[in-house]
């Protein structure tokens, strides 16, 4: 899996040759409801997601998304499980314009703190984000993000529906 994530954060880059004529970048914050999916399921419920991110935009609809998000999940059979990650999410937007639908894909480091009955857990890998989002004008969007770390033969995920706001 990490290999895999190398392997794609390489090929989005080396496929970027408008990279040098992107605009300034757009920052921003974003919110959204954690859905735990797979094993995350088995020490989570669901969750509050709060972060900040910038954005380039390369011209013809392409872009990046840099992020940073911080995921309190709910508690479950008395753990609680919280996580930090950062990620690079490729955008691209079909109507070659930053409005309007787009989708995503990208790389995402996790750490995730599961901690209850006196024990406690961390766990970090790399992993890989796929996701769908709506710009509704230059600063308002909304945003579906799936994003998958397996880890010691365990799948920690989330499906993550939020709001994006750029300053």
């Amino acid at each position: 899996m990490k290999m895999s994530a190398f392997l794609l954060a390489t090929a989005v880059m080396a496929a970027c040759p408008w990279q040098a004529k992107a605009a300034e970048p757009v920052f921003g914050v974003q919110g959204a409801l954690a859905f735990p999916v797979n094993d995350l399921t088995n020490v989570a419920n669901l969750g509050l997601q709060a972060g900040g991110h910038g954005r380039w935009d390369f011209g013809g609809g392409h872009g990046l998304m840099a992020r940073g998000d911080v995921t309190v999940f709910g508690s479950k059979d008395g753990a609680s499980t919280t996580s930090f990650g950062v990620g690079a999410d490729y955008t691209w937007h079909p109507d070659r314009n930053r409005r309007g639908v787009y989708l995503l894909g990208g790389v995402s480091l996790m750490s995730y703190s599961i901690s209850g009955h006196g024990n406690s857990d961390s766990r970090t890998a790399l992993g890989l984000d796929l996701g769908v989002g709506y710009d509704l004008d230059r600063h308002v969007g909304i945003q579906a993000r799936y994003t998958t770390h397996n880890t010691d033969h365990v799948t920690l995920a989330a499906l993550n529906l939020g709001v994006t706001y750029s300053f």
